[in-house]
């Protein structure tokens, strides 16, 4: 069931179009243009720019991304360089150590070295005057007993 107020509305929107239209056909007859086609215009340049924008955006975005992965392969070389550094350093602190140990220890072979040649030249003096001892006594006894 279609109410009263709906039919003046249809007559009313068909009234108009057929009063719009012959101003339109004399509007593209004179070179003008449908308030609708520039809209549409408007709308496919500014959807142009948006898409712009967008890939501009995305640009920016990809080289920040790379950016960011430059200066952290940069940090991890750093740290990679540092730890090998660190590395080197410890092997020649441990290399120094033992050469310090090695020498430490053919110093005191070389100490037990000396003080076994004092002995043995201390057991030598030790006996030549034991020997030279036994010879005055003897000439001792040679001398009182003729």
């Amino acid at each position: 069931m279609t109410s009263l107020l709906t039919v003046p509305k249809a007559v009313a929107g068909a009234s108009l179009k057929l009063a719009r239209m012959p101003f339109e056909v004399a509007r593209g007859a004179l070179g003008g243009s449908d308030p609708r086609v520039e809209a549409a215009e408007r709308e496919r340049e500014r959807a142009e720019e948006l898409r712009r924008e967008a890939d501009r955006e995305a640009a920016r975005a990809e080289e920040r991304r790379r950016e960011r992965e430059a200066r952290a392969r940069k940090a991890e070389a750093e740290k990679k360089a540092k730890a090998k550094k660190n590395a080197a350093r410890a092997k020649r602190a441990a290399a120094k150590a033992e050469k310090a140990a090695r020498l430490e220890t053919l110093e005191a072979k070389e100490e037990s070295i000396e003080a076994k040649e004092e002995a043995a030249a201390s057991e030598r003096e030790a006996e030549r005057l034991a020997k030279a001892a036994e010879t005055a006594k003897e000439k001792r006894k040679d001398g009182n007993g003729s």
